[in-house]
């Protein structure tokens, strides 16, 4: 029921639908794409063709993807996500053709580096983006949980079609069609409405200004260390993943000897246990605490791997890849969200892309490493090493996980004390971090008058704890409490303040300028509105 909750909220948001759709399509596109291009270069030249093929596919990902991702901070991320769409499309295209006509190796090569590239920016720009179009942090939480569920259903429904497409018309068919879905991708962007986010003043760019800029994630990683964790597990995990991306490859030709297709069809049990971990992890990480679904998803990403090893039957390998699947989605959830919360918006592209950066390193490193394990011991030993990484990493860093749970940066108490307040209530979660950033802490005495009539409007102020009254001619036309705010009619009209708001008692709370109040007030439609109403709702009350 939780998840189905998370889904309608996803479904409400008209942006963050579209966001979704996209992902899917391209999750889809790319479960298509990989089996297919790794069943070509498996025909051509074995599993060394296959883990070659993948490790150049990861491997300058990992390298230019925190460069790349400097755009997803720079430009707007909705132009990004349909540039990168639009050239993944492209990029597939070349491949499906050069293994039609036979285009020079180079030619193919080049393309698959490139898209490999475009892969690692969809993500970073996808997961930066989210926040800009969640209204609450529940709506984000549910927006991470179905991009898991996108990317399981994506990684079921591609490579079953690829091994149907396999065996239609061979591997270009099934690139052919991955790149058509592609474009379906690009169209869903061209719809989305992504409300504007004050941006750090830029200075003029430089050779150097824009090096330093592109490594600004790596660099945000010293400053929030919690994030730096968060992504070298990430990094532990995509080693692993590409080392079962090969060793799929090899179990299901030789170990189990179920054809080509059946590479598709082991690589869609990933997805369909997705499905199941999706609707759980909804359910695992609505609680504040990230720390332990985390670290058992991370385990469970290898213990299934480790049984596969031991037991190399086919049932065993579709529900072992499952499990792999369920954990996959669990472990996306946790880990996006709790990064999410580590670092604010101006690096969180950034910060997404070093993450990138280091899962393709990942990936291409364990593609690398798995024909030399398969050399040295074998199919299932190879399934036994790979498998017993993941378990004694989430056991060995579980008390860092804890630790990096509790030092989040976004402000929560704050968050929650803005989002009850109806102007700012509409507003996406972004702005209102931005906002919960900007607000200076206050605290008055009773007896205290805060807001003087009279006086100009310089700042509008949030009760945290404690009671204030509102006077004008000498009555007391309002009480107000915590979760209140006042001074939003002479920041709004431009006129001097209409009451008196002394302290009743001890008061504690926030102060937020003019010039932040009325930037995220006037920048939504929404947000007008419910200032609107409230100030014509006061001024009645004053008589005015």
């Amino acid at each position: 029921m939780r998840f189905l909750g998370a889904l309608r909220q996803v479904m409400a948001n008209r942006s963050l639908r579209k966001l979704e759709l996209g992902w899917l399509m391209a999750m889809a596109a790319d479960g298509a794409y990989l089996v297919s291009l790794l069943v070509f270069a498996y025909e051509v030249g074995g599993v060394l063709a296959a883990g070659l093929v993948a490790t150049f596919r990861s491997l300058p990902a990992g390298l230019l993807t925190p460069l790349s991702s400097a755009f997803a901070d720079r430009f707007s991320r909705a132009r990004v996500l349909l540039v990168v769409h639009l050239g993944r499309a492209s990029m597939v295209g070349i491949v499906a053709v050069g293994a039609v006509t036979g285009l020079p190796l180079p030619i193919v090569l080049g393309a698959v580096v490139a898209e490999g590239i475009l892969l690692g920016l969809h993500r970073a720009t996808t997961l930066s983006l989210m926040p800009a179009l969640a209204r609450a942090p529940e709506e984000l939480v549910a927006g991470n949980a179905v991009i898991s569920l996108g990317e399981a259903v994506g990684g079921m429904v591609g490579p079953v079609a690829a091994g149907l497409l396999l065996m239609l018309g061979g591997p270009s068919l099934g690139l052919g069609v991955a790149a058509i879905a592609y474009v379906a991708a690009a169209s869903m962007v061209l719809s989305m409405e992504v409300a504007a986010v004050r941006r750090p003043a830029a200075a003029p760019a430089t050779a150097s200004s824009r090096l330093r800029e592109a490594f600004a994630g790596f660099r945000a990683l010293r400053r929030y260390p919690s994030a730096g964790l968060v992504i070298g597990l990430f990094g532990a995990q995509t080693l692993v993943r590409g080392a079962l991306t090969v060793l799929i490859v090899a179990t299901a030709v030789e170990l189990l000897g179920l054809g080509q297709s059946g590479v598709g069809y082991l690589t869609s049990a990933i997805g369909a246990g997705g499905l199941l971990g999706a609707v759980v992890a909804i359910t695992l990480v609505a609680g504040r605490s990230l720390s332990t679904p985390f670290a058992v998803s991370l385990a469970l990403w290898g213990l299934p791997i480790l049984l596969l090893g031991v037991a190399p039957f086919g049932v065993v390998a579709f529900v072992a890849l499952g499990v792999v699947g369920a954990a996959n989605a669990a472990l996306d959830v946790s880990g996006f969200t709790l990064l999410q919360r580590c670092v604010p918006n101006d690096v969180r592209g950034r910060v997404f892309g070093a993450l990138e950066g280091v899962a393709a390193l990942g990936i291409a490193s364990g593609a690398a490493l798995a024909p030399l394990l398969v050399e040295m011991a074998g199919i299932g030993g190879a399934l036994m090493i790979t498998g017993a990484v993941l378990p004694v990493t989430a056991i060995v860093t579980y008390p860092l996980i804890r630790r990096a749970d509790a030092a989040a940066v976004v402000p929560h108490r704050e968050v929650a004390l803005l989002r009850q307040i109806p102007m700012f209530a509409p507003l996406p979660l972004t702005i209102i971090e931005q906002l919960a950033q900007s607000l200076d802490s206050v605290r008055f005495d009773t007896g205290d008058r805060i807001i003087e009539e009279g006086a100009p409007g310089d700042a509008f102020y949030v009760i945290a704890d404690g009671t204030v009254e509102i006077v004008h001619d000498r009555r007391r036309v309002a009480t107000l409490g915590s979760g209140d705010g006042f001074g939003e009619i002479a920041l709004l009209t431009d006129r001097p303040r209409t009451a008196n708001v002394v302290a009743l008692e001890p008061m504690e709370g926030h102060r937020l300028s003019r010039d932040a109040f009325l930037e995220a007030v006037t920048g939504s439609s929404h947000s007008v509105i419910a200032a609107d109403v409230l100030m014509t709702r006061r001024l009645a009350e004053l008589g005015q």
